[in-house]
């Protein structure tokens, strides 16, 4: 067999190397892709008329979300918001009876969505999660109750809000994402609050598709050995 030469060989392996930086960079596309494209309009309340109460059927920011039960109050004081200006106070407005909020998204059939959320409260309560009436995975029965004992620096408050996440397969291109709370404070109580922020809902990788990403890698890679391997015969 021929060898081949110096610059074939120069060529061969600037091709393979090429390919391989490719798929890797077609990989970290994916990756950054899927978990950047937050879906959720208004995701932290700002366009909404902070310390208003909205009523069922009012949308509190324009149209991006809608109050689709009770009611809610949009409180913008420091010590009840977790980033920003605004959050929604889910009981504040409508104590013992269910609150609930809710924004339609545009999904795709069969995709997998990540959801997560800050919360706070301080009063006992109960509290869903929900995508076209079905629970999302993952997602809190009731909000932690950390209270909000800092009246005047907010940010002495923030620590106090916790992450949570779920996830839900969509159904449908139109998920109907609803947040719901009742708050149940104890007779003479001065607690009312169980608030949210900063809403994201993102699609995730689908694992047939990272599978097949891997897989045109790992066979890009075995070209590359065998033709570093042709060339050095």
């Amino acid at each position: 067999m021929t060898a081949l030469s110096n610059s074939s060989k120069t060529q061969l392996k600037g091709r393979s190397v090429s390919l391989l930086a490719a798929a890797l960079f077609a990989t970290f596309a994916l990756g950054s892709s899927a978990h950047a494209a937050n879906i959720v309009a208004d995701r932290g309340f700002e366009a909404a008329g902070g310390g208003n109460v909205y009523a069922s059927g009012s949308s509190i920011d324009g149209g991006s979300w809608t109050v689709t039960q009770g009611a809610v109050y949009i409180d913008n004081l420091d010590p009840w918001v977790y980033a920003s200006s605004n959050s929604v106070n889910l009981t504040g407005a409508n104590l013992y009876v269910p609150n609930s909020l809710t924004q339609d998204l545009t999904t795709v059939v069969g995709q997998t969505y990540s959801v997560s959320f800050w919360a706070n409260a301080d009063i006992s309560n109960t509290f869903s999660l929900d995508e076209n009436g079905i629970a999302v995975a993952g997602a809190p029965t009731s909000i932690v109750q950390n209270g909000f004992p800092d009246q005047v620096d907010g940010n002495g408050n923030k620590s106090l809000f916790v992450d949570y996440t779920g996830s839900f397969i969509a159904a449908s291109t139109t998920t109907d994402l609803t947040f719901t709370a009742t708050g149940d404070p104890a007779i003479n109580s001065q607690n009312y609050s169980v608030m949210i922020d900063n809403v994201s809902v993102s699609p995730t990788p689908e694992p047939g598709s990272i599978v097949l990403l891997l897989t045109g890698i790992v066979g890009m890679g075995l070209l590359v050995g065998r033709k570093r391997l042709v060339s050095a015969i």
